[in-house]
């Protein structure tokens, strides 16, 4: 091989390099359609009627003008995961969950005495481990209770499925202070609520994620009738099942 080819190999070289090295330099952003999922990748060319759009693998496609609702830098506070699936890591959230509250059966003659709860939090990500909120909501015991808690939770991996921990603590109060029960009255009176709970989070294309959690909650309120002058302390134990969107 003669000098000339050397040379012109070496540099034809040179260029094929410097073309991929410039292919994966390019700035990752995120392009929303308006469907409300997202694509990582960078512009390769645009028209009047088409992107050509490199995703992040290297997979280059076309995306009509029409389809997409904004392209921007790809957000610090976001976690980024295959297949489009995004997590928020710092901000504001909220919550909503809806479950059962069951009591195990005690003897042949004792009842179980299931209830219905709905949650409610809002919050701030601090970091994708921790996060700080408060919560209400409503729980359908034989006496209906409005709690009021304090939440830390956070997620044990950095992943699109990942278990979470979830502690509630606070106060619950009686929804009714005054009813009528076996031809007589009594009054109700609320009490400390704490709630510990784990579970599995799904996240999605559209920064949500579908929630399914396990806890065991302690509810305390005291019941006391109009001729007793000592009230009756109840506290009511309930293995929990909710399923939930985080938003």
């Amino acid at each position: 091989m003669t000098t000339y080819k050397k040379i012109t190999l070496f540099f034809n070289f040179l260029l094929l390099n410097s073309l991929i090295f410039a292919q994966d330099t390019l700035t990752t952003k995120t392009l929303y359609l308006k469907d409300g999922s997202f694509l990582l990748g960078s512009i390769i060319e645009k028209s009047t009627e088409v992107y050509v759009w490199r995703l992040t693998d290297g997979t280059q496609i076309t995306l009509p003008v029409d389809q997409v609702l904004r392209i921007e830098e790809q957000r610090k506070d976001f976690r980024y995961f295959n297949k489009g699936k995004i997590k928020q890591i710092k901000g504001l959230y909220g919550y909503a969950m809806i479950g059962g509250l069951f009591e195990k059966k005690l003897n042949e003659w004792s009842q179980e005495d299931h209830a219905i709860s709905v949650n409610f939090s809002v919050g701030y990500h601090l970091n994708s481990k921790i996060s700080v909120g408060l919560g209400t909501g409503y729980d359908d015991y034989n006496v209906a209770i409005i709690p009021l808690y304090f939440e830390l939770r956070g997620d044990l991996l950095d992943k699109s499925v990942t278990p979470y921990y979830k502690i509630s603590a606070g106060y619950g109060f009686t929804a009714t202070t005054l009813v009528q029960k076996d031809n007589e009255q009594a009054s109700y009176k609320g009490g400390i609520l704490v709630h510990p709970s784990i579970g599995l989070k799904f996240y999605t294309r559209m920064n949500q994620a579908w929630l399914i959690d396990f806890g065991y909650r302690f509810q305390r309120y005291n019941e006391q009738f109009v001729w007793d002058s000592s009230p009756l302390r109840w506290t009511l134990r309930r293995t929990t099942l909710r399923i939930g969107l985080e938003f």
